[in-house]
């Protein structure tokens, strides 16, 4: 079975709602870079003040300060954990590098690609904006982060894609839906 497994898609996609259903459906604990980003931010260390400058623009954090987050996660794992990222992989770089620390850690694993519109993400990202009051919702902010997404990230899911690692499932409906093709596809491994 794999244990492994990155959830993918555009800014609103509901990779942190689908982390959470399919945590709680497997037990395997959720490293989220973007939360973790948030964390950092609130530690009040000498690096804290440049994650959040990152944050709050949109931009996309270094490659390798995301490498750092994902690799210890990894290489901290025993053997037969399960693990789910969220948020991970949103450069080629990225996603080639993950790629070869799973090979040679002998982990499987697999990217749930969840693909919605544009307009679905405005929507979901405006109600997000009005509950949680997160900085980087805001319109301009979301602008910049699809632009990153379509620069950045499409080339690293293309990348999973073309080692055949990635499995995409329909974001748009309503979560308990979503999840449910999700568990389909994911039994089905």
């Amino acid at each position: 079975m794999i244990k492994t497994f990155v959830l993918s898609g555009l800014t609103g996609s509901g990779k942190g709602k689908q982390a959470e259903l399919l945590s709680q459906k497997t037990g395997f604990p959720i490293v989220s870079t973007g939360g973790r980003l948030r964390e950092i931010v609130k530690e009040g260390k000498v690096v804290s003040n440049k994650v959040a400058e990152v944050i709050n623009s949109g931009e996309l954090m270094p490659s390798w300060f995301v490498q750092y987050i994902f690799q210890q996660a990894l290489l901290e794992a025993k053997e037969n954990d399960g693990i789910i990222f969220e948020g991970m992989g949103r450069m080629e770089p990225e996603a080639r590098l993950f790629a070869e620390v799973c090979g040679w850690l002998g982990r499987d694993f697999r990217v749930l690609h969840l693909k919605v519109s544009e307009a679905v993400v405005a929507e979901r990202l405006r109600k997000r904006r009005e509950i949680e009051g997160r900085e980087d919702d805001y319109p301009l902010i979301v602008r910049n982060r699809l632009k990153n997404f379509y620069e950045h990230t499409a080339p690293a899911i293309e990348y999973f894609r073309s080692i055949n690692k990635v499995i995409d499932i329909n974001g748009e409906p309503l979560p308990d839906a979503v999840f449910a093709e999700l568990w389909q596809k994911v039994s089905a491994l």
